[in-house]
């Protein structure tokens, strides 16, 4: 199962989970990976995006360890793509209640070999897809190192629309592409058989049975502020 945790259901699961994926990412992305520029508070990585209004996607194992996590963010409010890297599409990029970005996809590759990577980010992948028939929503939007692509939402069977060509980021050596992640019912059977993951496989916690987060709707604010700037 994936844990499906936000701020408001965060209750529902054991122990501190949105805790736990700010430490991993802090392990992998910071300790590891040397990220410069990025917040970190008490060996947790976060940045703006981590909020009221962010859905995590939380991949455990038997122990209770966290071995992988992603996260959702509306684009009807300013997000990651459309704040920092807008010229990374060749076009307006979206701001939409249909429309969820995906990021911060991250693994501990200290307890997961090689081999055993591929299974956990096929069930967060497959998260992604079963969350966002459940909320209804058209697409997500997302940019990537073009290899880690076809390691993951390529890989499993996800046919994504590019959004622009690679490009790489000033100031450093690093190419990415966004694209947009279509959610619909033909995706949703490609990537159950690609992946081989039939079940439904989120866990929205034993007291929310229910839960499902008011969609924030602020797009109108966003069009103003780009017109202003």
């Amino acid at each position: 199962m994936i844990d499906c945790v936000s701020i408001a259901s965060a209750h529902c699961f054991p122990g501190n989970l949105i805790a736990a994926q700010h430490r991993l990412r802090y392990r992998e992305v910071i300790a590891k990976e040397d990220w410069g520029n990025i917040y970190v508070a008490d060996e947790m990585e976060f940045d703006r995006y981590d909020n009221v209004a962010t859905e995590y996607f939380i991949a455990r194992n038997s122990e209770g360890n966290v071995l992988g996590v992603s996260r959702s963010y509306p684009t009807t409010i300013p997000y990651m793509l459309s704040d920092v890297f807008p010229f990374l599409a060749s076009d307006e990029l979206p701001s939409s209640h249909k429309i969820h970005e995906a990021s911060r996809l991250v693994l501990d590759r200290s307890l997961l070999t090689k081999e055993a990577r591929r299974p956990v980010v096929n069930k967060l992948i497959v998260a992604y897809m079963e969350r966002g028939m459940q909320r209804s929503i058209d697409a997500y939007v997302g940019f990537m190192l073009p290899r880690i692509w076809d390691s993951t939402f390529l890989r499993a069977g996800w046919d994504v629309e590019w959004l622009g060509p690679e490009i790489a980021l000033p100031g450093t050596a690093d190419i990415v592409r966004a694209a947009l992640m279509p959610v619909n019912e033909g995706m949703n059977d490609k990537v159950r058989a690609t992946t081989g993951i039939r079940k439904p496989i989120l866990n929205v916690g034993s007291e929310s049975g229910s839960f499902g987060p008011t969609l924030v709707s602020y797009s109108h604010l966003r069009r103003q502020d780009s017109l202003a700037a």
